[in-house]
Formats: C-alpha cells, structure tokens, sequence
C-alpha cells in the first residue's frame, strides 16, 4: 500500500482491479455482449425452424418459462415437445434490440411465424415478444419468453 501511495503522490496513476476503467471499455463490452445475447436468439430461431432438440436444450435454461400468445404458461419441456410438433417454415424477426445489466440481458422485438398446414397452406402469425437471458457458465440462457399478438 505504501507504494501505492507514494506512485499517486508521485503523480503516477494506479488502477485497482475493477476501478477507474473508462466509460467507453465498458460500453463496449456491453455492446459486445448484446451482439453475443442476439446471436444466441438467432440460434434460437434456427432450432426452431429447424426442429433441433439438442441446440433447444442447450438454449433454453432449466428453469425456463413461456408465457404463449394464447395465454398458456409452460415450461421448457413443454415447449420443446411443441417445437418439436410444429410446422414451422421460416420465422422473420424486426424491430429487435438488446439491453444488457451485468449477468441479464432483454431482447424486445417483433416476429413473424409461418408454419405449414396439412393441407398445404400456409399461416402466419404476427407476434411481438420479450425474452430476457441470464449469463451461466460464460453461456447466454433463454430463461423467459412472453409473447403477445400484434396487429399489423
């Protein structure tokens, strides 16, 4: 400590862990991090579409939750089972953004779902949605979804 003292008072300049990092490192961290939480949804959206299970449960946090726009709430293996049974033929994803607070982070956006009837049709679904990821393990987890219809 003693030389900690004499470098200040020497006009030397001593950063501590944790203290006197400038604004824009940790702006870009955070930057950073967003791009990292909206990759992990983009992956999200491809197992979906693509009915990956293993790339679902690797997303989806244990303690998941979805609130549906039907007004359902269900789990994450409740909803693995149903993406699993869909017909999903693509899914166009606009009006995103990302805000990101130390180990949790918010995605707000709009979507487009389009699934494959049976009979050859196709039908769409207009949705706007918020999901928040928690940090584990140095991974982004999709921890909660809620979904509301839209009108266009």
């Amino acid at each position: 400590m003693k030389h900690l003292l004499l470098l200040a008072a020497l006009g030397g300049t001593v950063l501590l862990p944790g203290c006197g990092k400038p604004d824009s490192l940790a702006e870009d961290s955070i930057s950073n991090q967003e791009e990292i939480v909206l990759a992990t949804e983009d992956e999200y959206v491809a197992a979906e579409i693509n009915r990956d299970e293993a790339s679902l449960r690797r997303i989806l946090d244990d303690r998941f939750v979805f609130n549906s726009n039907n007004g359902t709430t269900s789990g994450k293996e409740e909803l693995i089972k149903n993406v699993l049974s869909w017909n999903m033929t693509g899914q166009e994803i606009t009006e995103r953004s990302a805000v990101v607070a130390d180990d949790t982070a918010v995605v707000l956006g709009t979507t487009e779902l389009r699934f494959a009837s049976d009979d050859g049709d196709e039908t769409t679904s207009l949705l706007r949605y918020t999901a928040t990821y928690v940090l584990r393990q140095g991974q982004w987890r999709l921890l909660a979804l809620h979904m509301a219809k839209r009108s266009l």
